[in-house]
C-alpha cells in the first residue's frame, strides 16, 4: 500500500515519468552493442579488465575483498584522470569523459600545480559501474562466482597481458599498489598508458580493443552466439551507416539522426540500420511532445489549487497569445482553436522539423498554451512524415508505447472541436504519468508525481517539470569509434578517418 504522506515528502524529479524512455532506448540498444549513455571513452574498456586482472593476480592469495577492489579501482581511476588532464595540457588531447573530474577537482588542481597528493581511496570508483556492462558486451569480462565475481575472457586476458608487460615494475604501478603519494611527475609518466587521449599511440592495446569492438566473440553456446552475432551486426551496421553519412558531410550525433530521419521519410534509403535509427528519432520526437504536454499541464496547475483538464484547456484557449517561435513554425496555430480537430491537424506544416532538430531548449521556455500547441504540431508532423515507413513495416509497431498511442489519437482526428482533441491528448498524457509514477511508488521508489487526482480534478504537488528527450547513445558510440581510429574529430564534428584502423 502507498503511504501518501511519507512518499510525497520523499520526492525525486524522476527520469522517466511517462514510461517512454525505456522504449526509445530499447530501439537504440540493438544498434550500439552495450555502449551506454554514460560510457564515453574507449580506453576505459581496456583499463577496466586490466585493473580487474591485476587486482585478482595481486590479491588472489588473500582472497577476494570488495573494499580492497574499490580502493584499487579508485586509484586507477585517479591516475587515468590525472594523466588525461596533463595530456590535454601538454598535448591538446580531448580530456572529456574522464571519470572523477568534478569529484577530485581540488586534488587534481594541486597535482597540476606540482604538489603531490594522496590517492582518494574513499571516493570514486565509477569505472566499474560505468564500463562493466560494455566490457561484458564486447566479451572482455565475464561474470564469475561468489569467490571471484569477475573473470577475464581470452580477449580480455590479451589486453591485460599487453598492458601488464608495459607497466610491470613501473613507478606508477608501485604507487597504485601501495597507495603512496602521487606526483605530477608520476602523472606525466602515466600519460602513454593511462591518458584517454593517447590510446591510438598504444599500438597493440588499441588494435586489440578495436577488434573487440567490431569482431564477435564466442560465448560457448548457440543461443548466446546468436545474440552476440545480432549485437555485432547492429554495431557494425551503425559504423557503416555513420561513415556513409559522414563521408558526405561532417556532423555530430544529433545531425546524423536528423539527416537520416529525413532520408528515410523521403524514401531515400532502403537500409535496415538506417530505418532503425529513423525509428529511434521518431520515438524521441513523440517522447518530447508528450513531455511538452505534461510540462504545460504541470505549469498551469501551479496557478490553481485544483482544476480539471477541461478547465486548463479552456484557460489556454481564452488567454492564448501566440509566441513568435510558435507563429514561425506553425503560422496557422491561432486558427486551430476555432477549427475542428481534423482541420487543426491539417494546418500543421507537413515538413515541420523533418530536416532539422526540434528546438527543445526554446520550446521548453514557452508559455503553457504555446507548449501544448507545439506538442500537437510535433505529433501531427511526425505522424504525417512517418506514415509511409510505418505502413511499410520499417518501424516496428508497439501498441503499448505512449508515443505511438498519442500518434493514434492524432490520426483518428475527426470533426470534433480542436480543443476536445487537445483535451484527450492531455488526459492521455496525464494518465500515462500517473500510471507510471504510481507503479514506481508501489515498487518502493520515491514520489515523482507532478499532480494527483481528486475525483475529476487534479491537484499539483509542487514538483516542477522540464521537458526533454532521451539522451542518445550514438554520441558515445561516435566518441569511442574516434578513440580507436574508426573516425576522427574536426572542429567539433565527426569525419571519416584519413586512413585505416590501427
Amino acid at each position: 500500500m502507498i503511504s501518501w504522506g511519507e512518499d510525497l515528502l520523499d520526492t525525486t524529479q524522476g527520469l522517466d515519468i511517462l514510461g517512454v524512455r525505456g522504449i526509445d532506448q530499447a530501439v537504440e540498444l540493438a544498434l550500439v552493442n552495450g555502449i551506454t549513455t554514460i560510457s564515453q571513452r574507449a580506453r576505459y574498456l581496456s583499463i577496466l579488465p586490466w585493473s580487474l586482472g591485476n587486482f585478482l593476480v595481486e590479491r588472489a592469495p588473500e582472497g577476494f575483498d570488495w573494499d580492497s577492489l574499490m580502493i584499487y579501482l579508485r586509484r586507477v581511476e585517479f591516475v587515468t584522470l590525472a594523466a588525461t588532464r596533463l595530456d590535454a595540457e601538454l598535448n591538446g588531447v580531448d580530456a572529456s569523459g574522464a571519470l572523477g573530474a568534478n569529484l577530485h577537482q581540488d586534488q587534481l588542481s594541486q597535482l597540476v600545480n606540482g604538489e603531490p597528493v594522496t590517492f582518494p581511496d574513499d571516493r570514486g570508483g565509477a569505472i566499474l559501474g560505468t564500463y562493466l556492462g560494455p566490457c561484458r558486451a564486447i566479451g572482455l569480462v565475464h561474470d564469475g562466482d561468489e569467490t571471484v565475481p569477475y573473470r577475464l575472457s581470452p580477449r580480455g586476458k590479451k589486453i591485460w597481458e599487453v598492458r601488464r608487460t608495459r607497466l610491470q615494475g613501473s613507478p606508477v604501478m608501485t604507487a597504485i599498489s601501495s597507495g603512496t603519494v602521487f606526483s605530477r611527475a608520476l602523472a606525466e609518466s602515466a600519460i602513454p598508458d593511462f591518458s584517454l587521449g593517447s590510446l591510438m599511440s598504444s599500438g597493440e592495446e588499441a588494435r586489440l580493443l578495436h577488434d573487440a569492438l567490431v569482431s564477435p566473440w564466442d560465448p560457448g553456446n548457440e543461443p548466446e552466439q546468436a545474440r552476440v552475432a545480432r549485437a555485432y551486426d547492429g554495431i557494425n551496421g551503425t559504423i557503416a551507416w555513420a561513415n556513409a553519412l559522414l563521408a558526405s558531410e561532417p556532423d555530430n550525433a544529433g545531425g546524423l539522426l536528423v539527416r537520416n530521419f529525413k532520408n528515410c521519410i523521403e524514401a531515400r534509403s532502403e537500409d535496415r540500420i538506417a530505418f532503425t535509427w529513423a525509428e529511434y528519432e521518431y520515438r524521441r520526437r513523440c517522447h518530447f511532445a508528450l513531455e511538452l504536454l505534461l510540462a504545460a499541464l504541470t505549469t498551469s496547475l501551479t496557478e490553481f489549487e485544483e482544476a480539471s483538464i477541461g478547465q486548463i484547456v479552456s484557460d489556454w484557449m481564452s488567454s492564448f497569445e501566440i509566441s513568435p517561435l510558435l507563429s514561425e513554425v506553425w503560422p496557422r496555430a491561432s486558427e486551430a482553436w476555432g477549427s475542428t480537430a481534423i482541420e487543426g491537424i491539417a494546418s500543421v506544416p507537413e515538413r515541420l522539423f523533418s530536416g532539422e532538430r526540434i528546438p527543445t531548449g526554446e520550446l521548453r521556455h514557452l508559455a503553457p498554451s504555446n507548449q501544448a500547441l507545439a506538442a500537437v504540431a510535433i505529433l501531427a508532423a511526425t505522424a504525417s512524415q512517418t506514415r509511409m515507413i510505418r505502413r511499410d513495416g520499417h518501424i516496428d509497431r508497439k501498441p503499448t508505447s505512449p508515443g505511438e498511442r498519442a500518434v493514434d489519437i492524432i490520426e483518428a482526428a475527426e470533426e470534433e472541436p480542436f480543443s476536445k482533441l487537445l483535451e484527450r491528448l492531455v488526459e492521455f498524457t496525464a494518465l500515462a504519468h500517473l500510471q507510471t509514477t504510481l507503479r514506481k511508488m508501489g515498487a518502493g521508489q520515491k514520489c515523482s508525481l507532478r499532480f494527483f487526482p481528486d475525483g475529476p480534478l487534479l491537484r499539483p504537488t509542487g514538483i516542477g517539470m522540464s521537458p526533454g528527450q532521451s539522451n542518445d547513445r550514438l554520441t558515445n558510440v561516435l566518441r569511442i569509434l574516434t578513440d580507436v581510429g574508426e573516425l576522427r574529430r574536426d572542429n567539433g564534428k565527426f569525419v571519416p578517418p584519413d586512413g585505416g584502423v590501427p
